[in-house]
């Protein structure tokens, strides 16, 4: 059961890559927390109460609630609704998402005989989620977009700490989590002040930024 909601998180990636609208994007992080969820509860049958509570607040309560409810927050204050300017096509970047997708299936199988993993084809789709993030971040040119892709890679993280520990490692969860909130909090302050600032939130406004100090 795990493999097949492995599966159906890596499809969110694809549709992720393919989507411009920001909209879809926030209905697939909700997705996402819930399928890390219901992933947690078929890998780990035996856990205790703590680790338990702690994961199902993480998954439903931040990942599938909170953290999108926050970004659609700043997409309504901010009027973005569309990455207009995305760095190639997005067919391109579709196509480049499913070779990293496709080579993650087959680190699976070579993890699965080579490395000590519990849950190989997890492990393979956290790999490529977590690279694909990476291409999701450097080839749009939207704030916004940068944000969710932050997200998407913490998701391929939690997803990688669930397929390589046959405990939850919560310290380290709890370490990404934290971080990820820093820069949620500080992306959406940023994207504010760019939008009074140059009336656009396109990452190349960052380079018109100035110190108002050196001004002086």
């Amino acid at each position: 059961m795990e493999n097949t909601l492995s599966l159906l998180f890596s499809f969110t990636m694809l549709y992720m890559a393919s989507s411009g609208r920001l909209r879809p994007y926030i209905n697939m992080l909700v997705i996402q927390g819930v399928l890390l969820f219901l992933i947690f509860n078929e890998l780990f049958d035996h856990i205790n109460i703590i680790n338990y509570c702690f994961l199902a607040f993480e998954t439903i309560v931040i990942k599938a609630i909170v953290i999108p409810l926050f970004i659609w927050k700043i997409i309504k204050k901010s009027e973005t609704y569309i990455d207009t300017q995305p760095s190639i096509p997005r067919f391109y970047s579709l196509i480049a998402s499913t070779i990293i997708l496709f080579f993650g299936f087959i680190f699976a199988i070579i993890s699965k005989h080579h490395l000590p993993v519990d849950n190989p084809l997890p492990f393979g789709i956290s790999m490529s989620t977590i690279i694909i993030s990476l291409l999701f971040i450097t080839l749009r040119k939207k704030i916004l977009t940068a944000i969710i892709g932050y997200i998407m890679m913490e998701n391929g993280i939690f997803l990688l700490s669930l397929s390589i520990e046959n405990e939850m490692p919560m310290i380290v969860n709890m370490g990404v989590l934290l971080d990820l909130f820093i820069a949620v909090f500080i992306l959406g302050f940023l994207v504010k002040r760019i939008n009074r600032s140059f009336n656009g939130d396109s990452l190349d406004k960052l380079i018109e930024l100035k110190d108002t100090e050196n001004d002086n």
